[in-house]
Order: C-alpha cells, then structure tokens, then sequence
C-alpha cells in the first residue's frame, strides 16, 4: 500500500461543499492501493459542521493542528464574543471588521497562518512514515504552499488539487492590485513546480494551463452513489427545493419575486419552496419575509449532508440558482448530487459549466437569472407538467460518470503516474 499525505484544511467534522472532495478520496483511495494520511486544522468557527461524516472515517490516521488564522482563533473565543452581541459594536460587526483588516495583510488568505502548525505536524509524519506522494487540496491555497516547501525538503512527488482558482478565482475578492500581482506569481511557482495539477472543471483546467508546462486533469466533483436510496414519492403539494449555500453567486432575489407572482397565480395552498444550505449572507428569512413568501418558503438552514441528499430526491422540482457572473468554469459541488437525484431542474442561472451538465441530463430548463418574466414562465411550464404527470425524464446513465468512486479510481491512476 503506497502512503499520500493529504493537506487539507476543510475536512470533517466541517460540513458543506468544500469538505466532500477530500473526504471522498479519503474514503475511496485504500481501495486503490493508497493509504491516507489527512493533516487538517482543529476545529474552527465555519459556517456549518456535519460530525456524521466521520463515522464514513473511523480508522482513517487523521492530523489536526493549531493555527493563528482567523477561523481557528474566532472558534476559541466565539462564545465568549456572542455574549456581547447586545452591544452597540457587535460580534458581527467585529468579525467582519476584523476579516477585512486580516485579509489584506494575510497573503496568499488568511489561512497562511495554519502552515507554520501544520509544516511542524507534517514534518513529524515524513520522519516516520515513508510517503510517496504529497496531495495539497485548494483553497485555501496557501496549503499549496506548505506542500511545494515540503516536496523540496523531502523530495516527494506532489500534485497540487485546485478546487477553485487563485489568481483566477471566484471567490478572489476584494483584492487590490498588488495582492493580485503577488497571486499571479506565487499560483505561478506552484503551478512550475507541483509534479502533476488536478483542477475541477474543465473551464478552470484552461485557465491554469496558460503559459504553463506542468500537466493539468480535470477531475470534476462527483456524488456517493450509495446515498441516493429515497423513492420519490409525490404529496399533494408542488415541492420546489434549492441545496446548497445561499451567497453571491447564489442570491434569490429575482427568483422570490418572480416565486410571489407564481403563489398569486396558482393558490395558496399549492406549492411549497424549501432552501436548504448555510446562509452566508445572513439575509435569506428577511428577504422571504420582503417578498411576502413567509408561509410558503421556508429556510431550513443547514442540514447534515445524508438527510440533504435524500430531500434532493423527493422534490418535484429542483432549483439551481447561479448569480453574480461567475467564470465559464463554474461548477458548484452540488451539481453532480442535483444530476444523481434524477428529479427536473430549473436552473436560474448564467450559462456556465455547471449549467452545461445539467442541461445535457435531459430535464433541465435554463432561465436567465435577471429576468423575472423568463423564470416565472419556467415555473408555470413545469407546474402545468407536474399536474398533468408529464414531467422531464432525466437520462438515468448520464450521473453514472460522476459517481465519487469512479472519479476517485481515476487520480489514483493520476497518482500512480507520478510515481
């Protein structure tokens, strides 16, 4: 059995999308011929935790660390700091402006200060166990940092995952000028010297292959095919579902106005619209409330990723909501669960990658997300099916590419060629 050290900072107990690429592989690998060994930070303050996925984990060798990055030094402090919310300068107010000021210092992010703990935790693992091969998961890609330091120290072949990109990036905000040169060229160095780069789409694969030599893969994000076991069962009411986090490329604006005129139009009592996901915004009930929608939408908050996976697959309609111009390659992790659930899609949303799979699975229908007349049309068009027992029928083989173990099996051989 060969050995990988895996430096990832979101890890279970950490719940949302970020979290399930490695534990995937962490899970699957042993069945390839390679053994885990995960470094990861202790607990932080995060927007939601889900412990259940640990018990998929139970005798996997796992390493946590003390940091000094924000995240970690809040989940320390945090109870302490919420008792004071009644005063006039709030927790809130304190953590965003405290996010702000350590953000512009903090370079490549604010995670930076993880890498000292986690170089010291992973300097000790090398010392006794002979690994073959270093895997740094991104972001936050300052971890890419740690692994380029320790495959020099060591020599250790290392691959570097990009999960989102870095001078490229999404979720790159607030950057200024000099921050975004330091990003081109530290991304650079990593991109040079990692062994082999894995990205997870193939619009940030091109990205990252620009005026570079190392290979870059595409291997996407995917689904647990062992978690889609719930019968879709029809109830008496027309049950919309939106999983996944509400942020700025997830805002529901438009789509809540255009939902109020669809409740006006077909009765009270008819439909229901759940969200399901962190919230990130903080701003969701009060927008429900807004648009007059509070005794129709409902705002579950987070919930643990088993039970979230099977209320995908007993809805009557699925909404996937992409705002905010994200890049071609944009492919949010709940795409490959939202194919996997086999249930119709609207997907209100920018023509990206993401939305390219599901429009080719057969049941999706696209509505620009700016135009309130185009998804109130959507809406009616798949009520009006849904009553007539006429609804889109996905191609049921077409999720099967996705499925975790298969994308798992395929860095593996990606590993195995690195060797």
């Amino acid at each position: 059995m060969k050995n990988i050290l895996i430096i990832s900072y979101y890890f279970p107990p950490l719940g949302m999308g970020g979290t399930q690429r490695m534990l995937s592989l962490a899970r699957y690998l042993p069945q390839f011929g390679w053994q885990p060994h995960i470094l990861t930070v202790k607990d932080i303050a995060y927007h939601a935790h889900d412990p259940e996925l640990l018990h998929e984990l139970s005798s996997l060798p796992i390493v946590r660390t003390e940091s000094l990055d924000l995240a970690r030094v809040l989940a320390r402090f945090q109870s302490r700091l919420s008792e004071q919310r009644s005063n006039a300068f709030s927790y809130k107010s304190w953590k965003n402006l405290f996010l702000r000021l350590i953000n512009f210092f903090m370079i490549p992010d604010n995670k930076i200060l993880w890498n000292p703990f986690a170089q010291k935790a992973a300097c000790n693992l090398i010392n006794n166990i002979r690994f073959d091969l270093i895997l740094s998961s991104g972001p936050p890609h300052s971890s890419h940092l740690l692994a380029m330091k320790l495959a020099k120290k060591f020599q250790i072949p290392w691959v570097a995952d990009f999960r989102d990109g870095w001078a490229c990036g999404d979720f790159q905000q607030n950057r200024t000028r000099l921050h975004t040169i330091i990003d081109k060229r530290l991304q650079k160095e990593v991109l040079q010297k990692a062994h082999r780069i894995i990205a997870v789409s193939n619009g940030l694969a091109a990205a990252l292959k620009a005026g570079q030599l190392t290979p870059v893969e595409v291997v996407t994000n995917g689904y647990n095919a062992t978690d889609f076991d719930t019968d879709y069962q029809p109830t008496m009411q027309f049950e919309m579902l939106h999983v996944g986090s509400i942020g700025n490329f997830a805002l529901p604006d438009i789509f809540l106005n255009a939902l109020r005129k669809f409740v006006m139009e077909v009765g009270d009592n008819a439909i229901r619209m759940r969200f399901i996901g962190a919230d990130i915004t903080g701003e969701l009930v009060q927008k429900i409330a807004a648009a007059g929608l509070t005794d129709y939408v409902q705002h579950a908050g987070y919930l643990v990723h088993k039970m979230a996976v099977s209320e995908l697959q007993k809805a009557d309609l699925l909404i996937y909501l992409v705002t905010g111009r994200p890049s071609q390659g944009f492919v949010p992790g709940k795409t490959f669960e939202y194919l996997a659930a086999n249930r119709p899609v609207l997907a209100i949303a920018e023509r990206v990658e993401g939305v390219q799979l599901l429009l080719r699975n057969g049941a999706t229908r696209l509505a620009d997300p700016n135009s309130e007349e185009e998804i109130l049309q959507a809406l009616r068009l798949f009520y009006d099916e849904y009553k007539k027992q006429r609804v889109l029928q996905p191609d049921p083989n077409f999720a099967k590419q996705y499925e975790r173990k298969k994308l798992v099996n395929k860095m593996a051989n990606i590993f195995d060629s690195v060797i």
